[in-house]
Parts: C-alpha cells; sequence; structure tokens
C-alpha cells in the first residue's frame, strides 16, 4: 500500500526533562566516580604520593612555601604538586611529580609557574632523606608571550619530614638580575655557572601563607 503524499511518520515521543537538578546530581556523581578513580590508581602506581611529607593524607598531594635571600634581594617560593606519570619522555626514569607554583620577587610581582620533578625509582611510602628535584617555568594565563617561559628556576635536596630541604642551584642568579628583574637571557652569558647557590626550606603551608609572606615585603 503505497504511502499517502503529505504524511509524515509520526515523532517519537518525548522524554521527559529531568530539569537542571538531575543534571547537577549527575555531573556531581560523574566527578565522584572519577575521583575515585584517580585516587584508587594513585594507590595503586604511586601509593608514596598519600605520605608526601610523612604523614598520611587522604588527598595524595603536597603543598608547602619558604623564602631565599639572593644577592637580587628575598624571594618567596609556594609549590603544590603531586603523583604523576612518568611517560616515555620523562627525563625522570623513576617516580614523577607535577604542579604549580608561584614565585615572589624582591620586586613584589608574582609569577605563576608549571612544575616538574622527580625522585629515584624504587622509592617507598616512606619518602624521609630521599633526594628530590623540582624545575618549575613561567606559565603566562592570559597576556603576554605565550612562547616566553622566564623566569626559569630548579631546586634539588631532599625531603626532612614534613620539609623539604634544597638550594636553588644558582638558578635564582641565572633568571634575574641583580635589581629583582627577569633577565632576557642576554645578561646571563657573561655569569658564572652555576653562581652563588641559595639555600631554601619548604615547609608545609597554604597559598595564603605564601601571599602574607610576598606582601610582609
Amino acid at each position: 500500500m503505497r504511502p499517502t503524499a503529505g504524511r509524515f511518520p509520526p515523532f517519537p515521543p518525548r522524554r521527559r526533562s529531568r530539569g537542571c537538578l538531575g543534571c547537577l546530581t549527575q555531573c556531581l556523581l560523574g566527578l565522584a566516580v572519577g575521583g575515585a578513580l584517580i585516587l584508587l590508581s594513585t594507590w595503586i602506581f604511586a601509593p608514596w604520593g598519600f605520605y608526601l611529607g610523612g604523614n598520611f593524607h587522604i588527598l595524595p598531594m603536597w603543598q608547602g612555601w619558604g623564602t631565599l635571600r639572593a644577592d637580587s634581594g628575598r624571594y618567596v617560593l609556594y609549590v603544590r604538586f603531586q603523583p604523576r606519570p612518568s611517560g616515555r619522555g620523562s627525563i625522570y626514569p623513576g617516580p614523577s611529580v607535577g604542579g604549580n607554583a608561584w614565585l615572589c620577587s624582591p620586586r613584589g610581582e608574582i609569577f605563576y609557574m608549571h612544575l616538574g620533578g622527580g625522585m629515584r625509582r624504587g622509592i617507598g611510602n616512606n619518602t624521609d632523606g630521599e633526594k628530590i628535584s623540582l624545575y618549575m617555568d613561567n606559565y603566562k594565563l592570559f597576556f603576554g608571550n605565550m612562547r616566553d617561559h622566564r623566569p626559569y628556576v630548579e631546586f634539588r635536596g631532599q625531603w626532612q619530614n614534613p620539609n623539604l630541604v634544597m638550594d636553588d642551584h644558582g638558578s635564582i642568579s641565572r633568571a634575574f638580575n641583580a635589581d629583582g628583574t627577569v633577565d632576557d637571557g642576554k645578561a646571563r652569558r657573561n655569569r658564572p655557572y652555576p653562581g652563588p647557590i641559595v639555600p631554601i626550606t619548604l615547609v608545609p603551608g597554604s597559598y595564603s601563607d605564601f601571599e602574607a609572606a610576598c606582601k610582609a615585603k
């Protein structure tokens, strides 16, 4: 039987909308499941992340801040990092960490930094006494030259739970000029390597601790 001209198949019945509350519930449930999977994966592959600093904590991360007194002035550093997969291209064959850092210069400028680092292969849950290296470079969020990642700084040291006792390996003197401005790369060529090495002790703390120390200058 031929279909009658001008007639169309009926539309399927419309599903009743669950409303904003239903969408919000689904989003929260998805976030909870995703967070649980991340925690489970970290517990399997990097259980040491739950013991950074010495004590067990439910979130596998560590955050702390400290000050450096260089020839060019006083710097305040805040770091926040967690375990991350080493990957084939990683420069660290052992456990790797990733996160963010904020560096306050003697001029009061605050630089937002990408952070990476690593420790030796085969570490256990107790990281006390273990060596660790951190490196970080500037990351401009909204304005400026996105290809310019100066300043670049690095730190080497070890855990002395709950603190990180480190030095800058001369990176502050390479990254900044004598007046605390960021070096453009030209003046660095005439400076000795690695330059003055500045110690720093990072103690557990929050961004608000860092911010208060930066403003106190």
